[in-house]
């Protein structure tokens, strides 16, 4: 049996990521569709879509996946195009919720992904996954310049949002708990920070150390 699941499609920041598990051997390969085919102008065209295909085309190459083999996929418009493909391949498939094994690797190797790209591990942990799209803007925000490069910018969220400047003033930090959202490092209690205010669906507050 062959296993193809998504990660990461819903997540603001990086691309996504697209596994395919064969469970009996527990072999697994992955790729990631290029956050740059989620900007405006390919977002529209729907190129991740025929990335998908690229990707699984060469999956089952490496895997060497035969046409007797049963295929699940993960039900969802990612893999519209394919369906055609592999129903114009003569492969056996039909949609289904992908769990267990093959969702757990997948998901985490989109996790590993993300950390790679700079999101911290306890904010990842904050904002759940598949990442909340506001507590990832925070992120964003945290040092926009670094970072817009890394999100889908293609999103109709973001086309109605992407005006916001966040106002900034200096305050004291009040809490023992809170991490800035630059560096990733704790703020020390009593130190003096740089406050970051935005509205998006509310009002919105990033902490940074002074000097980041």
């Amino acid at each position: 049996m062959i296993q193809i699941d998504d990660a990461g499609s819903g997540s603001f920041v990086g691309g996504t990521c697209i596994g395919v598990y064969r469970p009996e051997k527990n072999e697994y390969y992955f790729d990631i569709i290029p956050v740059e085919l989620y900007n405006k102008e390919n977002f529209k065209k729907k190129l991740y879509i025929d990335e998908v295909v690229n990707i699984v085309s060469e999956a089952f190459k490496i895997l060497n996946v035969s046409k007797s083999e049963t295929i699940e996929i993960c039900r969802g418009y990612m893999f519209d195009k394919l369906k055609l493909w592999l129903k114009d391949n003569g492969y056996f498939w039909y949609s289904t919720q992908i769990s267990g094994r093959a969702q757990q690797v997948i998901e985490k190797n989109y996790e590993l992904y993300a950390i790679k790209l700079g999101l911290f591990e306890p904010y990842i942990k904050y904002t759940k996954y598949p990442f909340h799209f506001h507590k990832l803007l925070r992120w964003v925000f945290a040092d926009f310049e670094n970072r817009i490069g890394l999100c889908k910018v293609g999103w109709k969220s973001w086309e109605k949002i992407e005006h916001i400047k966040p106002a900034v003033h200096e305050d004291i930090m009040t809490c023992s708990h809170i991490f800035c959202l630059k560096c990733g490092k704790y703020i020390k209690k009593g130190s003096k920070i740089k406050v970051l205010s935005y509205v998006s669906n509310k009002e919105n507050y990033v902490y940074l150390h002074w000097k980041c």
